[in-house]
């Protein structure tokens, strides 16, 4: 009886939990001009919402509890702003996670419906990202020969398979440890459809001498299906192929407008055997 009761109390413990929606942390804009910065952790929404960042009439700070579609918390405003006012804020999440809608508030907010910066109504919105992530230490990966092959390994973890071209490997080593990647990234896992590499969490950024690079632009890459196959492309120029796998090109295509990346960078072209990308 005992062992049912405290079964009882776990599952009541975690279903909270289940309820929670995609991540709705991210830059969101408000129809009362202002401009809200959202953290989602768990079950629990925090923001920061000013009017004007040099000067703001108002700003304020928010903490709410996701429960399905709904979120029900609190604001008060922050002295950065003139206002000293504070409420309850109840919102509905609406279109695919990317707009919130006001169901009751007290304390004179003046807000009503805020929509995710970079979400267009009508359009298929972009899909939360939640990234596959392998981590490792660049200081201590090395290049090795594994029954023929070269590899990049971290200790016993083989990372990268160069085949039989040690100075491809050694190249890409070298640009892991100029950059200091640390992590190896995919979408699709098992048999991923593409995959990117981070230093931190953040996109590697600056330059390597001698790499291959080919630059595009963030802003006006699109997912398209050509001849069957769906693409990321930039203009007429098309950059990842992913098959009939539709799913993993909008995910990959919401990793490059997280990270911000602009160069989609080789070793070892035609036939690459390693690939990043940077900004």
């Amino acid at each position: 009886m005992l062992k049912k009761l405290l079964l009882i109390c776990f599952v009541l413990l975690i279903l909270p939990g289940i309820s929670a929606a995609a991540d709705l942390s991210g830059k969101w804009n408000c129809d009362d001009g202002g401009q809200y910065y959202l953290r989602q952790v768990g079950n629990t929404l925090y923001w920061y919402g000013e009017l004007s960042a040099a000067n703001p009439a108002w700003s304020n700070i928010y903490q709410g509890r996701i429960q399905g579609d709904r979120i029900e918390g609190s604001w008060v405003d922050v002295p950065k702003g003139q206002s000293s006012s504070r409420g309850i804020l109840n919102l509905r999440i609406k279109e695919n996670d990317n707009v919130l809608e006001v169901t009751h508030k007290t304390g004179g907010f003046g807000g009503s419906r805020w929509m995710r910066v970079g979400y267009v109504p009508g359009v298929a919105p972009i899909p939360a990202v939640r990234e596959d992530c392998v981590g490792f230490n660049p200081n201590t990966a090395e290049v090795k020969q594994y029954g023929g092959r070269w590899k990049i390994v971290d200790g016993n973890h083989a990372m990268f398979d160069f085949g039989n071209d040690e100075n491809e490997a050694r190249q890409a080593l070298r640009i892991i440890k100029h950059y200091r990647m640390n992590q190896s990234c995919f979408v699709g896992r098992p048999n991923p459809s593409f995959s990117y590499l981070l230093v931190g969490g953040q996109a590697p950024a600056g330059s390597f001498p001698g790499e291959d690079c080919i630059a595009f632009n963030p802003d006006t890459i699109e997912v398209k299906r050509v001849s069957g196959s769906w693409k990321i492309v930039d203009g007429s120029h098309w950059m990842f192929d992913f098959g009939n796998k539709e799913n993993e090109a909008r995910q990959a295509f919401a990793v490059i407008k997280k990270h911000g990346f602009t160069r989609s960078c080789f070793v070892g072209r035609p036939g690459p055997s390693f690939q990043y990308l940077r900004k």
